[in-house]
């Protein structure tokens, strides 16, 4: 028999052996977990139990973490998948392993869904995360949400880790999603990191000091919002790699922070070759600058609207970052080479060859629709609509709302895309959604009969429904605006 068809039928025979483990608040772990009415009572139970192409299955209710240590992995095509059934599946207990809430460890090919990490304490001492994943490749990390933890999500040696639409907050010790330790191919996606006050929002540093090479490579880094941290993006020896359409705004507002940081730190060398393209980078009074850059190589930062209400200016570019590249960006009129020593000012900047096609602004709320209530879209007469590089499409191919890219004659500046009245609209809508987001309320502005419209968060769970829908208690995220047959990606406060 033919080996690929051995391959085929070994694939059916684990999916059809393959088993799915429900553990609830009433359940007992002397059951046998096959059922709702025969789960059990802990995650950890499952745990022990299960193998390549298993499911375990939790629902609504406070659980202790669970520790997935040096158990059985999966496979890329039988996973092992950890699912929250409800919206409230809370873990608020360490595992029992150092602390952290929910540990994967020396284990590949494990899926992590809509989990909810809260208030695990640091009692160690040591740094507890919310979700801790190392020495483990092939892991996934979505739809889930970590508050007031030391760390939010930790990671250490996890090539080809993805975290997506996730929500880490008020982490109390570091950062809100924290990559270390030489992981290549990461994709870092769909995610909102804000108020981890004393780090970033989203960190990674390959860490020479615990291993070579202390370099990550392949690194994608797309569609996130951090806002409220130290630093919004801080990021450490990356190699090849992406960055676009995050929105990173009010960072540092406790001072010493900025936008987004390019550096050595612990790596073997700073960042190289990274395109950073169409990021709206907005920094506070009480912050330094929206982009501090040293001891990289070969950066290409286009299409970017970075602009400071802090007297330091957008850009601290050091002088020992070589082969630097900027282009069709919107800046502030100072800029530093040297941390502030000495300063210079846009036109003197352009002088050094930099920014040729840039555009200066002096009051940053011409380029927002409403800049008072956070809302970061392009305002209709904004400097930075049609004024972008088409020489990003190959990376770049809709905004941050999944409007496609260019909506007019060439791209906009910036993480979002202004629709045109005779432009493309959304990637996937047949018809576009009308409506206004308010700041306490959704209204759809224009309808037909028999239409309804959904609200829905990034879990699946209906959230709301109507023509006016009041938006103010929900938590702020990404949600999906739908009437059955269109789509609208919405950002809510």
């Amino acid at each position: 028999m033919p080996k690929i068809i051995l391959l085929l039928l070994f694939s059916l025979c684990s999916a059809v052996n393959s088993k799915n483990y429900h553990v609830q608040t009433r359940g007992n772990d002397a059951n046998d977990g096959l059922s709702f009415a025969t789960g059990f009572l802990t995650i950890q139970k499952a745990t022990n139990l299960a193998q390549a192409g298993d499911s375990i299955l939790v629902y609504d209710g406070s659980y202790k973490g669970f520790d997935h240590f040096y158990k059985k992995s999966g496979t890329a095509t039988l996973p092992i998948v950890y699912f929250a059934k409800g919206k409230s599946v809370i873990i608020n207990q360490s595992c029992g392993r150092g602390g952290d809430g929910i540990n994967i460890e020396g284990n590949d090919y494990i899926e992590l869904i809509g989990f909810k990490v809260q208030f695990i304490p640091d009692i160690t001492g040591g740094g507890e995360d919310g979700i801790r994943v190392v020495l483990a490749n092939h892991v996934s990390v979505r739809n889930c949400e970590v508050d007031s933890c030391y760390r939010g999500i930790f990671t250490g040696y996890t090539d080809d880790f993805l975290a997506e639409n996730n929500i880490c907050k008020r982490s109390f010790g570091e950062h809100g999603i924290y990559v270390s330790n030489n992981s290549d191919r990461v994709v870092i996606r769909n995610n909102i990191c804000f108020n981890n006050r004393r780090a970033a929002g989203i960190q990674l540093n390959p860490d020479l000091s615990s291993g070579g090479p202390g370099i990550s490579g392949d690194v994608k880094i797309y569609n996130n919002i951090c806002y409220g941290n130290r630093i919004g993006l801080n990021l450490q020896g990356i190699y090849y790699s992406v960055i676009y359409n995050n929105l990173i705004y009010n960072n540092g507002s406790g001072g010493g922070g900025n936008g987004v940081t390019f550096f050595l730190g612990d790596a073997a060398t700073g960042c190289n070759d990274v395109k950073f393209y169409n990021n709206t980078i907005v920094v506070p009074s009480t912050s330094q600058w929206g982009i501090l850059a040293i001891d990289s190589d070969s950066l290409q930062i286009y299409n970017n609207i970075i602009v400071s209400f802090s007297v330091k200016g957008s850009l601290y570019i050091d002088k020992s970052c070589t082969n630097y590249l900027s282009d069709y960006n919107v800046l502030n009129d100072k800029m530093t080479q040297d941390d502030g020593a000495t300063y210079i000012n846009f036109q003197q900047w352009q002088k050094l060859g930099f920014d040729i096609h840039s555009i200066l602004v002096k009051d940053n709320n011409i380029l927002f629709r409403d800049y008072s209530t956070l809302d970061f879209q392009l305002y209709d007469k904004s400097p930075a609509r049609n004024s972008g590089s088409n020489q990003v499409s190959a990376v770049v191919k809709d905004d941050l709302l999944s409007i496609l890219r260019p909506q007019g004659i060439a791209y906009d500046i910036g993480c979002y895309e202004f629709q045109e009245i005779t432009g493309v609209h959304k990637v996937k809508n047949k018809e576009k959604i009308n409506y206004i987001l308010k700041l306490n309320s959704l209204e759809i502005l224009s309808y037909k009969n028999n239409e309804i419209y959904s609200l829905y968060n990034l879990q699946g769970i209906k959230v709301r429904e109507g023509f006016h829908m009041d938006v103010d208690v929900l938590s702020p995220g990404i949600y999906i605006l739908s009437n059955g047959k269109n789509v609208d990606k919405i950002f809510i406060h």
